[in-house]
Parts: structure tokens; C-alpha cells; sequence
């Protein structure tokens, strides 16, 4: 990934990129909840799916104003954005060819042109819920996109044990229903 350093914390915010996409679904590895996705204007849409915590949409249009929005679809219509705290990460599907010259020539690009657009949309932010607009925070309900729930750690366990439990009663179920058709074929005969 490719990180650049904002000046201010910022809410959880990503751009899912449609381009890098699968087949089905989403290329991240771990999409947010999908009521969190905020439409904007233009062809945005087209081009990326945009997550943000609830109640933070206004925030997320003072961040991504339809410059910023355009830079992102020239520079980066391809790759997946998040920004998390104060950075905003560029990840590629797959990750990046380092040893590939163009790709440092596209960093310094992002750099340049989405990174300085992005410093300067970010640097006079304050999160209003924090009750001062001096300290470098953001509120709680912000600060991450809620995840679906079966790729956290606790629900993966609760896929797991759910499904051993549904593996046992299947087979309790398999075996009682041969038992009993054992019983009734011996009583037939």
C-alpha cells in the first residue's frame, strides 16, 4: 500500500474501487456494513463505492468535494482509498509490482496531485462531536466503519461453532432416521 500522512484524524472513511473488483463482490477483505455507503455526485458512483460511519456524511462531503472526487477517478480510479486516523492508504488488488518503475512514477503522481488535494481538504477539519475543535480527534461512532459481522474474529467463531453444532445435529438426525427405517424394514420382514 501507499500511505500519506494527513495533517488532522479523520473518520474511517473507503473508496472501494469498481474497477479492481472480482467477479462478485468487493476486492477489499474485509467490506464495511452496506448502509454505511454515501452516493455522491457525478459518475463518482461509477467508478467508486464510498463508505462512511453513520451520521458522518456531511463530514465525508466536506473531504470529498467534486475536485478531490475527480482527481481520485484520474489518479486512482483503480485502487481501493481508505482513510483511517490521519492517513490515507492507497491499496492495490494483489499489491503493487515495486520493482516496476511506472509504479513509482503513479506514487509520486497519487503524491502529488490526490495526496496534496487531500492535505488541504483535511487540514482545517474538526470533528464537531468531539466539543473542541483545538484537539485532534475524532468521536468514537467515527472513528471505524462498522465490518459485517461474519468477518470479525467473533463472528468467524460464531460461523464456526454454529456450524459444528448444525454437523452434529445433522448427524444425530442421519443416524436416528437409518435406525429407524433398520427398525421398520426388521418389523416388515
Amino acid at each position: 500500500y501507499l500511505a500519506i500522512t494527513l495533517p488532522r484524524r479523520m473518520p474511517h472513511m473507503i473508496l472501494d474501487a469498481r474497477g479492481n473488483d472480482p467477479a462478485f463482490g468487493s476486492s477489499l477483505p474485509r467490506p464495511p456494513v452496506l448502509d454505511q455507503r454515501l452516493s455522491l455526485e457525478g459518475d463518482f458512483d461509477r467508478h467508486f463505492r464510498l463508505f462512511v460511519p453513520s451520521g458522518y456524511e456531511r463530514d465525508a462531503l466536506y473531504v470529498f468535494t467534486p475536485d478531490l472526487m475527480a482527481l481520485m477517478i484520474d489518479e486512482a480510479g483503480d485502487f481501493d482509498v481508505e482513510l483511517r486516523d490521519d492517513r490515507l492508504f492507497v491499496y492495490a488488488r494483489g499489491g503493487f509490482r515495486l520493482q516496476d518503475a511506472a509504479t513509482w512514477a503513479r506514487f509520486e503522481r497519487i503524491i502529488a496531485v490526490v495526496g496534496a488535494k487531500a492535505l488541504d481538504r483535511t487540514e482545517r477539519y474538526a470533528d464537531e462531536r468531539v466539543g473542541d475543535r483545538a484537539v485532534d480527534a475524532v468521536a468514537a461512532e467515527g472513528a471505524r466503519l462498522r465490518r459485517r459481522w461474519w468477518q470479525s474474529p467473533m463472528g468467524r467463531i460464531g460461523l464456526i461453532v454454529g456450524g459444528g453444532f448444525a454437523v452434529v445435529i445433522l448427524g444425530i438426525v442421519t443416524i436416528g432416521v437409518v435406525i429407524l427405517v433398520n427398525v421398520l424394514g426388521s418389523m416388515r420382514g
